[in-house]
């Protein structure tokens, strides 16, 4: 037996150890726990306040950890700490499994935080590092879409698995599942060379405040804006579906239809950065956004539903490769990178936090429908910040 675990180890890659792959399983997780929460409203008696407010705790800790990620991925290694994080998301659906009420469900959310909050800041300065001038929007846009993958599955399968079982059971499964492949890939699975880690270890360079300048002090806020508008759309889209009367076991399809549109916007979005400039892409996908959004909130046709959960979904996270290319750009010493993206992660999760209680509270007053015209308003003004600047540069 020992022998063949060692014949095991030796020959089959480790999958924890792969970034694209580990993509996947965070974005598809990550996108799976928030819908549970329809399910689990009328047995938990959750108020669209509660919802918020769980949905603000899911972010809470990627904002404290977004500055500290940066030590952290430098003193341990990136993919180590990734490999933690799975650890934890994983956990934390097997905690929303056995939640009996608000507090407890609060308490899964927020380990499922620390797990999801590792993850974005030293995975895109893994990318950064490894891209250029000419290829950054390419790779910023394959590395955002690639999570999509796990978005489209995971959260498709995820309402099915509810409605054939249950949804604490479909949570059981779910959180199985990463510590499984977590712990087969430590006990079978072919361990990187010393140097293959230190290659995620980077030393660093300057400090934060190396980062003051107005390219990035712009991008900075243009992505703050741009989450206002759209961090919460996918929270409160199954509830707008549920009010125009899709049934629940559909909600999940319906989320996948949103993620293809996300995974699609920002492959091609990305290219187009690289074509044509990341500026008039962003002014293009706002406008064409808010739009959308306001359509969204007034029909009622289901198929034409389907249809905009996947344009909405092409241009509402189809400019996060935007976003990270305007900052990338902005930073001058590449050793800076990791720092930049976790002041990147903290501002646009601090923003993903305030954003769902609000809405929650917005919803609760004046109805779902109001969530999506007040994003609509935001898209809008998510392209000042850059339309200010373009104009008084060439003024």
């Amino acid at each position: 037996m020992n022998y063949v675990k060692r014949a095991l180890a030796a020959s089959l890659p480790n999958p924890v150890t792969n970034l694209g792959f580990m993509h996947i399983l965070n974005d598809g997780f990550q996108a799976s726990l928030p819908l549970l929460l329809p399910f689990t409203q009328g047995e938990m008696n959750l108020s669209f306040t509660d919802i918020g407010f769980l949905s603000s705790v899911l972010g809470t800790a990627g904002v404290a950890l977004a500055l500290p990620s940066s030590v952290i991925a430098q003193k341990f290694g990136g993919m180590r700490v990734i490999a933690v994080a799975m650890a934890l998301y994983g956990s934390a659906f097997m905690v929303t499994g056995f939640s009996t009420g608000f507090f407890m469900l609060a308490a899964a959310f927020a380990l499922a935080s620390v797990g999801f909050g590792l993850f974005h800041p030293i995975g895109f300065a893994l990318v950064a590092h490894g891209s250029s001038q000419k290829d950054i929007g390419k790779k910023m846009g394959n590395f955002t879409a690639v999570g999509d993958f796990g978005r489209v599955g995971m959260a498709a399968a995820l309402t099915f698995l509810v409605t054939a079982l249950s949804w604490r059971k479909a949570a059981f499964i779910y959180g199985a599942v990463p510590l499984l492949i977590l712990g087969a890939s430590l006990l079978f699975c072919r361990n990187p060379a010393a140097g293959a880690e230190d290659n995620y270890k980077k030393k660093a360079a300057g400090s934060f405040k190396d980062l003051l300048n107005g390219d990035f002090a712009i991008a900075i806020l243009t992505g703050i804006i741009d989450t206002l508008a759209s961090s919460s759309l996918f929270i409160f889209l199954p509830f707008l579906l549920l009010h125009r009367g899709i049934p629940g076991a559909f909600l999940g399809s319906m989320a996948g239809a949103f993620f293809v549109g996300n995974m699609l916007g920002k492959v091609f979005i990305g290219r187009a950065i690289d074509k044509v400039g990341g500026i008039r892409v962003f002014f293009m996908a706002e406008l064409m956004m808010a739009g959308l959004l306001v359509w969204l909130s007034a029909t009622t046709s289901v198929i034409l539903l389907v249809g905009l959960s996947v344009v909405v979904g092409a241009v509402t996270k189809g400019t996060v490769p935007v976003i990270y290319t305007l900052v990338t750009n902005s930073v001058k010493d590449r050793g800076l990178y990791e720092k930049a993206f976790s002041v990147v992660s903290f501002t646009n999760g601090l923003a993903g936090v305030i954003t769902p209680v609000f809405f929650g509270a917005l919803a609760e007053r004046s109805g779902i429908t109001s969530v999506f015209v007040l994003s609509a308003v935001l898209a809008v003004a998510a392209i000042v910040p850059l339309g200010l600047r373009t104009i008084i540069r060439h003024a």
